[in-house]
Order: structure tokens, then sequence, then C-alpha cells
């Protein structure tokens, strides 16, 4: 029985001694953090997989987005507009209100009316950052305890994938999350509160739910930061898994009856532009770029985990201590190892190899994906069982079993090695560590001429043997044969060796290699050669053919020299970049009516006043001017991904293919390099001058057009025809550079820009509205300085002009005036305000 035992633990001891090596070392990685953003990634695939659940109609979102700023005209949304919609919400009876926007400072006007509003609602709850970077809460709100935490915790890939309840400050006071002291409130009404659920432990019970504090290696967690009260966001959903409101609907009372009443509202920002926006688990796709989530979408899913829990007992996200996890990655690891081994070892695949390891590569694949099932079966029981190293462990001990296997087998097949010597077409022969020939095959015999000659020894093989140096009359020499080097130790092959028999001369290639004892010492020494005399032959017809092709080659090359300077030359008149959008590499391609349709956006300049500058100048004058001043401007826009489509004259068209930031910042370039260029200027024959900018971004076809004698590559598009009118119209408001809110909305950041909204205009071919704004980043120092001081009030002048309060506008444009007197466009709406009476009627004089 023993003996039996003994033997059978012997036949697997490969899979003993694999299995626990392999899980070592895929804990060790796990540990190391590997795996970490795989787990993570394999969580947030869950997430998606995951069935729906219900709308939360318990939580009401009331959204702010584009459409609303643009209806409110202003961001930040004015006081005075925030105090009428919390009005208005109150009306409906909620049983608490979230405010997820920062209010530490006052944004006139209505900042007295929106104050009166928070002392009057106590169940209203804004917000602050502790965190990093901290934001201050309201303060009325502050002074009367309803204020919450906004911060979300991130994960090292930039995702959210945590909920915080509460932060502890080193002064000791405890503040709640948001979406914690929201789920507390409505709790509150149904007689629930937070309770110790072990005195010796930081569990809380809050109804029927339990909370059980995140640690930093939780799941596939690896020494993650804990701190504060951390919980894992069972996520309820995107968006849509909430009812929504828009911030318009609520300002004009469009609410639908008991959407609200006895329900948590939360207001927050959610439009693209206004960067409260989050990524994730839903925010990844199997195409497309990642899509990002509101802010107070996830204080909503926080509050929603909560009320569920503790009312529905809605299970929270749970997962195993290490030791678990430990001896799950064993068990898969042994899996792995035995069930190789046992497929390998199977007897109805001794004799076809190919299905043996067909079958072993579909069983890895199928078990494999049982456990990825398996892991999401768990999860969508609320259990986070990290698969990534379990599989690692059962995928590595498979593979290395099967390398195992390879090895035995190989060192079984070497025991026959001797038996198949004589029938391989290759001569072999053997000599002993003193020299002596020990075994020839009888190809080396067929090839040598003779068999073993008693005498013979490595020292005098050559002589013997009649082996000479190829192409010489000299005996290869014993120092450089194979068969001398593999008693040394050395493996090596020789290219250059001649049998001659007579007249018959064979060429052979000879390969060395020792063979040595269970003590390393060199017992025997074996040489392999064969007949390479057709070979030699070939090789001398390679080397022909070599040096015909260099010689193609070379004269290859001069005619890509040439090629490559006619693409040059060419690229100066068609840029490069207008081919590639087109898809070709070089202009011999393209072909008449080539198009393709794209987002872009377009920069025209142009030179003002250039008619009367120019009058003064030779036409050679001219010509010199317009390239110094055009060399200067290129550099700006080929800096920042764009290419200039045409000259214009003085004019410039440039397209930008690579977002809209690229598009401002060369023209803010293009001004710096302009008042750069003026310092040389400002004196007689050479006065400043100044251009004007305008940029409009939208969707535009760029292709060729002409006849069958001359084509040409062209633009076309209404996005192309309004950045030419917004340059026009720099001149009409005084200012150097013009975007449409195309553009504005394209910029990845407004706030990196000095841009202010000057109006909304009706632009000659155009039908509909545009909104125009200023970017004056490369207006000088002090006008730059005086539009920034006075950006509020202008602003809010702006606000005021377009409700028709001219009297109170005009007043906020003097005051521009006042502090910048240079604001051309402010004088513009003083006058205007001035042209109507009280009523908004013109005014009579």
């Amino acid at each position: 029985m023993w003996h039996k035992l003994k033997n059978r633990i012997w036949k697997w001891r490969g899979v003993l001694l694999t299995a626990p090596t392999v899980a070592g070392l895929a804990l060790a990685a796990g540990s190391a953090g590997w795996f970490q953003l795989l787990d993570w990634a394999t969580l947030d695939l869950f997430f998606r997989l995951r069935p729906r659940e219900p709308v939360d109609e318990r939580i009401v979102i009331v959204t702010i987005d584009e459409p609303d700023i643009t209806h409110v005209g202003q961001w930040p949304v004015p006081d005075a507009v925030l105090a009428r919609a919390l009005n208005n919400l109150k009306e409906h009876q909620p049983r608490a209100i979230g405010l997820d926007l920062y209010r530490d400072l006052p944004v006139a006007p209505g900042h007295q009316a929106l104050v009166g509003v928070f002392k009057s609602t106590p169940n209203l709850i804004g917000v602050e950052k502790a965190v990093g970077d901290s934001v201050a809460p309201p303060p009325t709100l502050k002074e009367l305890g309803q204020v919450g935490l906004a911060d979300l915790v991130l994960d090292a890939d930039g995702k959210v994938r945590r909920g915080l309840l509460s932060v502890r400050e080193d002064s000791g006071e405890t503040k709640l999350s948001l979406g914690a002291t929201l789920a507390l409130m409505y709790l509150q009404a149904e007689g629930i509160a937070p309770q110790r659920a072990d005195p010796k432990k930081t569990d809380l019970k809050l109804g029927q739910a339990v909370f059980v504090p995140f640690a930093g290696n939780d799941g596939g967690y690896v020494g993650a930061n804990a701190g504060g009260y951390q919980i894992l966001l069972n996520f309820r959903g995107p968006q849509t898994s909430f009812p929504t409101v828009s911030l318009r609907d609520v300002l004009e009372n469009r609410i639908p009856p008991n959407l609200l009443r006895d329900r948590i509202v939360l207001i927050g920002a959610t439009g693209q532009s206004l960067n409260d926006l989050f990524l994730t688990p839903y925010s990844s796709s199997f195409a497309g770029s990642p899509k990002r989530t509101p802010g107070a979408v996830i204080h909503a899913n926080l509050t929603s985990q909560i009320l569920s829990g503790a009312l529905q007992g809605r299970p929270f996200i749970r997962v195993w201590d290490e030791r678990a996890e430990w001896l799950w990655v064993l068990s898969w690891s042994f899996t792995g190892a035995a069930g190789s081994w046992a497929i390998l070892e199977a007897k109805l695949f001794k004799k076809n190899v190919f299905l043996r390891w067909t079958f072993l590569g579909i069983c890895i694949v199928l078990v494999g994906s049982s456990l990825a099932a398996g892991s999401f079966a768990a999860f969508v029981l609320s259990w986070w069982i990290p698969g990534v190293a379990p599989l690692v462990a059962f995928t590595g001990s498979s593979i290395w079993i099967a390398g195992y296997h390879s090895r035995e087998l190989q060192r079984q097949s070497e025991k026959k090695l001797a038996q198949f010597l004589e029938a391989v077409p290759v001569g072999v022969t053997v000599v002993d560590a003193t020299g002596k020939v020990y075994y020839s095959n009888r190809a080396a015999v067929r090839l040598l001429g003779k068999g073993i000659v008693p005498d013979a020894k490595s020292e005098n093989f050559a002589e013997v043997y009649q082996l000479y140096i190829a192409g010489t009359e000299q005996l290869y020499p014993p120092e450089k044969s194979p068969l001398v080097r593999a008693l040394k130790g050395e493996a090596s092959i020789a290219h250059d060796i001649e049998i001659r028999q007579g007249d018959k001369i064979i060429s052979i290639e000879s390969m060395g290699t020792p063979v040595r004892d269970e003590f390393g010492n060199i017992a025997y020494a074996i040489a392999a050669f064969q007949d390479i005399t057709e070979r030699k032959k070939a090789e001398a017809d390679r080397d022909k053919l070599v040096e015909d092709m260099f010689s193609l080659n070379c004269d290859l090359e001069l005619a890509l020299d040439a090629e490559e300077q006619l693409t040059d030359a060419y690229g100066r008149f068609v840029p490069h970049e207008f081919l590639h959008f087109l898809g070709y590499e070089s202009i011999t391609e393209a072909k008449l009516g080539d198009c393709v349709q794209m987002d872009m956006s377009i920069l025209f300049s142009d030179i003002r006043d250039f008619t009367t500058v120019s009058e003064t100048m030779t036409p050679e004058d001219n010509f010199k001017f317009i390239n110094a001043y055009l060399s200067r401007m290129e550099p700006a826009i080929a800096e920042h991904q764009g290419f200039i489509d045409k000259y214009i004259g003085d004019a410039i068209m440039a397209l930008f293919g690579g977002g809209a930031d690229n598009a401002v910042k060369a023209g803010i370039a293009m001004l710096n390099l302009l008042a750069e260029y003026n310092t040389t200027r400002g004196r007689p024959g050479r006065p400043l001058i100044q251009i004007g900018i305008g940029i409009n971004t939208g969707s535009l076809m760029l292709g060729t057009v002409g006849g069958q004698s001359r084509m040409n590559g062209t633009v076309i598009s209404d996005a192309v025809n309004l950045a030419s009118r917004l340059e026009g119209l720099t001149k009409n408001y005084g200012v150097s550079m013009l975007i449409s809110h195309h553009t504005f909305m394209a910029l990845n950041n407004t706030g990196d820009y000095a841009i202010r909204l000057i109006d909304k205009v009706k632009v000659k071919g155009k039908s509909e509205m545009v909104t125009v704004y200023e970017v004056f980043d490369a207006d000088p120092p002090e006008v730059k300085e005086g539009k920034s001081v006075t950006r509020t009030d202008f602003e809010e002048a702006l606000l005021l002009y377009n409700i028709k309060a001219f009297r109170d506008a005009a007043q906020l444009f003097q005051h521009c005036l006042q502090v910048n007197p240079g604001d051309r466009v402010a004088q513009i709406y003083l006058e205007r305000c001035q042209g109507f009476g009280p009523t908004g009627g013109p005014e009579n004089k």
C-alpha cells in the first residue's frame, strides 16, 4: 500500500510542486498591485453587465446643463435665480433638498434673497469640500448646521468606485457627506437612526443595513487610502436610474404634481462644460470615448444605496477576507495543475499529440471562462471576488505543467535517440574524451569514404580523412575543427570544410557538440556533418543576385530622393495635412471630387485698413510687407496643430482638426507675435498694424474642385462663412478676436482663457442668431486688466440689457467705462441703452 502511494506521489510530484509555487507567485504579484487595474476593470464590466435595477423614485435630480445656462444667461447661476428655484421646489414639499453647488461666495444679483431662502428652509443641505483644496460652505447654511461634504473618492485610474460617508477632522469634528446627510434626513421621518452594530467595531446598523467600513486591501484593492468612513459603492446605475427635471422647468413651474412630494431633491450641474463630471464604472464602453457621470448622480447613487439597504435590505458589495482569497487562489492553481496533468497523461491522447494539446487548450479556456462566469454570478449576489489572481494561477499552473510534461517526454525520447542515429541521413561521428573515434553512422562512412580507422584521433582527423580548408590545398587545422573544439567544451559549427576523394570534392557543414557526464566532465564529443555542395552553389548564385539588387537599390534611392524633393515643393502649395485628411500620402494620388466631412475649427484673420497702408507702398514693397507679416503668423498656427488652407491677399484662413483649444491658442499666439512685430514699426513709412481674428467650430467638407486641366483643394461649409463674418465683426466691436458659441462650447476648459460674452447677433447670410464671445488674452496688459476687473459688472449689465432694464444697464456700462475707458464694447452698449427709453422703446428727443 505504501509503495503504491509513494509511486503515485512521485508520478504527481510536478503537480504537488507547481501548484503552490504558481499560487505563491500569483499572490505575490497581487500583493504588489500588478492585478489591481485588471480587477477594477473587471468590476466595472460587471456593473455594466449586471441587470438594470428599477428607477429609484425616491430621489429626483434637478439638472443644470447648457440649455439651462443659456436660459438663465449666466454661470454660475445668479443668487436671485437660485432663490426662485428653491422657493418653487419648496412648494412641492420635498423631504430633503441637496444643493450640490459650491456657494461660498455671492453671485449677484439677489444674494439677500438667497440668504432668506437658506434661513427659511430647514431641510436644505449645502455642500463644502474638506479634502485637498477645500471650498467653504455657504456661511448661512454653516451657521444652521445644514452642510454636507461634496468630496468624492477617486481611485488611481481616476474612477469613483467608493462612497465617502464621513470624515473626522483634526479638531475631532465628524462631517457627513452630502449623500449620507440626505439619506439620514429621509430615514429620520421613517423613524430610523444609525446605531452601533458592535461596540468593539466601527460597523454601523441603519435599519436593515449593516455598514462595514472599507479596508485598504478589500476586493481587488491593494494598499488603498481608507481614510474617513468609506464603503464600496453598489451603484444603482447612471443618470437614467433617477427621475430628473431641468432647472428651466423648475423656474417656470413645469414640475409634474407629486413628483417631489416626500422625495429627496438633488440640485447639481450635469452639463459637459460645467466640469462637475467624473469617471465611474459606467463611463467605459465597448466603443467610443468614455462618458463621464455628473457628481450629483454619484451622490444620488450613494443616497439610494443607503436608503435601499436600510429600508429594503438591498445588500452592499461584500468581500472575502485575505485568507479566503489565498485559499481560493491556491485551489484554482491545484485545479489547473492537476487537470492539465490528467489530460496530458490520458491514454485517449497518447497517439494524437495535436488532439491532446487542442483539448488541453479548450479545457483551459472553458474552465477559465467558468471562473469568470462564477465571479460575475457572485457579483450579481453582491459579492466581489477578484478573479484575476485565481485566473492567473489556474492558467499559469496549466501551462507550467504542460511544459513540465513536455520535458518529461523529451527525457524519455533521448533514451531512444541512439536507436535512430543509423537511420538519419546526416553523418554522425562520436569520439571519446581522448579523441579516439568511437562511432560513425552509415551516412558518415559514405561522406568520409572510409569507416573507423583505429589510429585516427581528433588531432590527425584531417589527415586521415582528407579534410581541407575550402578552396585551398591546406589541411583543416585541428584547432578549428568542431570536433576538437567540442572536446574543449565548445559547441561550434564550420562551413568551410572540403572532403577530397580522388577527383571528387565534397563541401560539408560540420557541427560539434560536447557531451558531459553527471559530474559535468566531458565524456564524448559528437560531430554531425552533411553535404552542402549544392547549397554552396546556390549561395554563389545568391551573392550575384544581391549584387545586382544593390545596384538597382542605388538607382531607386536616387529616384526616391527626387520624389521627396517634389513632395516638399508641392507641400508649400497644397498642405500635407489637407492630403492626409483625404487619406492620401502623395498629391499624385488625389482625384477630382474627392471629399471628406469633418468637425474642425476655422480661423480667419485680416489686416485692418490694409488698403490704406498698401497705397503708400510700391507693389514690390507690398509683397515684402505681406510676406514679412505672414511668415511671422504661420509658425503660431503650425505650433498649435493647425495648417493654413489658403492666403487671401493679406488674409489667412487656417484649419484645426485637433480641437477648438488649438485654434483659440493659435489666435492668441498670432496676436502676441503681432505685438512683438509692431515694436519694429511705428515710424514714418512703417505704421503700426492691427488684425482681426474670427474663429468658428463646426462640420465642413474638405475636398478637391476644378476641371480636368487644373484642380485645387478647398473647404465648403456654412461654418467657414461664419468664421469669416466673425472676423469682420471684430472691427465693428473694436476687439481683436471673436469666437462663436460653437467654439466656446467646444473648449475643454473656458476658465483657461480671458473670455467674455459680447452679443447675440444675426450675421449676414445666416438666419439663426449667433452668440459671440471676445477672447482678450492678447490685449495690452492694462486693457486686459480693465476688462477682467469689470467682467462681472459687464456681464450683469449685459443681463439687464437683455431683459430691457436699460437704465440700470447704462449705469453699469458707464462704470465699466470709468474703470476701462478703452472698452469699445461697453461704449457700444451704453449708446444702445441711451437710445432706448425707460419702457424699452426709443428715447424721444
